[in-house]
């Protein structure tokens, strides 16, 4: 561990870098340049929808339409149909004993 006089060493260096500071030269017109850049600055309003245009509408509703055609005709077929008695069959689910509240 360091010695407390080590320590107040350090920290004496490091406060007397501070005298060492010296005043930045800046030119006289710098703030009537940033403030008229300021001024003259146009605030564009943010576009929160500009993703979402026209060719992405339009291409979001052609493959929700394809899906919905898909479903249907998984929905319908015989296969589906077929393979839906079977699950029922074989777990029993379409035993009548069942009794609900709902019905």
């Amino acid at each position: 561990m360091m010695k407390d006089t080590e320590i107040n060493k350090k920290v004496n260096a490091t406060l007397n870098v501070a005298d060492t500071i010296q005043e930045v030269k800046v030119s006289p017109f710098l703030k009537d340049r940033i403030l008229n850049n300021l001024t003259n600055e146009v605030d564009e309003p943010q576009k929160v929808w500009a993703w979402f245009s026209p060719k992405f509408q339009l291409a979001t509703l052609i493959i929700v339409i394809l899906l919905n055609v898909y479903a249907y005709k998984v929905l319908t077929s015989d296969n589906y149909n077929t393979t839906v008695e079977e699950f029922v069959d074989t777990y029993d689910f379409g035993d009548e004993t069942y009794t609900s509240i709902f019905n």
